[in-house]
């Protein structure tokens, strides 16, 4: 059998998208977040497809990879139809992958799957060691939700500056040009909770597929424990609901303390996203 491979630059055109979604549909588990399907069709996202192609023009697997945030670090997974997995073709995507990384000058690179042991045993073959787990997590909109008295929740119109310490000081300065992107990025709200007018806490809404997702959730580490992220998390979930969303999801790494807010706040989790770095020779 002859299989063909070609290397494609976001956005792709409808067609590909296409035969991308039907392969998606052949599978029980959801791989449309590690595979990133929000950014295929979005022309200001950097990012590629590799696509493996049969002689009589069907698709059985393909790899996509995407620099999240414009710093040159890409994110990148691949998907095989099942019947076609011990053909070697995964390694072939993947080698596709680290072509288009050179040719792009990827300062950096994970590979993000879901949580199984083939993923594991794929990964391991190509020369990958895990890094770190995240755990994608849900909650339904909520119709209803009233602040404290003496709280609010405003989109923020300030100078980055204003909110460095406070993200500084709940991620490290890793975060910064995060937050640098989700400013100057359409379609990415960045929000804050203030106390008597008082800086508390922060985080950035994005709309992506019919969904509402919430990144770069911080409180201000002397005002935690008091239930201010508990409150806003409730509030990300009425924004939900007025925006048209039945659901708002997030991802939390595995490690970290404050998983159990937002099983508080009724976010449920989905899958584990396990990341992974080629081990340096």
């Amino acid at each position: 059998m002859n299989i063909s491979l070609s290397i494609e630059s976001f956005p792709l055109d409808s067609y590909t998208i296409q035969d991308m979604r039907q392969l998606l549909r052949e599978f029980e588990e959801d791989y449309r977040g590690v595979l990133q399907e929000a950014s295929w069709s979005q022309p200001n996202v950097r990012g590629f497809a590799v696509l493996a192609y049969t002689e009589d023009g069907r698709l059985i697997g393909f790899a996509t990879s995407v620099d999240i945030v414009n710093l040159h670090h890409y994110e990148w997974s691949v998907l095989v139809h099942p019947e076609y997995r011990r053909m070697s073709i995964g390694s072939a995507l993947a080698d596709g992958i680290h072509h288009g990384h050179a040719q792009r000058q990827a300062y950096a690179q994970h590979a993000a799957f879901i949580e199984n042991p083939d993923a594991e045993k794929f990964l391991q073959s190509l020369g990958y060691e895990p890094d770190f787990k995240e755990i994608q997590m849900a909650a339904d909109a909520l119709k209803e939700m009233a602040l404290p008295e003496g709280f609010a929740i405003l989109p923020f119109e300030g100078p980055i500056e204003e909110l460095e310490p406070l993200l500084v000081s709940a991620f490290d300065e890793g975060i910064l040009p995060v937050i640098a992107f989700n400013q100057a990025e359409e379609g990415r709200e960045i929000w804050v909770m203030k106390k008597d007018g008082e800086l508390v806490a922060t985080a950035t809404l994005v709309q992506e597929e019919g969904v509402l997702w919430l990144t770069a959730f911080a409180v201000d580490p002397s005002q935690q424990r008091k239930g201010y992220g508990k409150a806003f998390l409730l509030w990300s979930r009425y924004m939900a609901h007025v925006q048209g969303m039945e659901q708002i999801m997030l991802d939390v790494e595995t490690a970290n303390d404050a998983l159990h807010v937002y099983q508080k706040a009724q976010f449920e989790p989905v899958q584990t996203i396990a990341y992974w770095t080629k081990q340096k020779a």
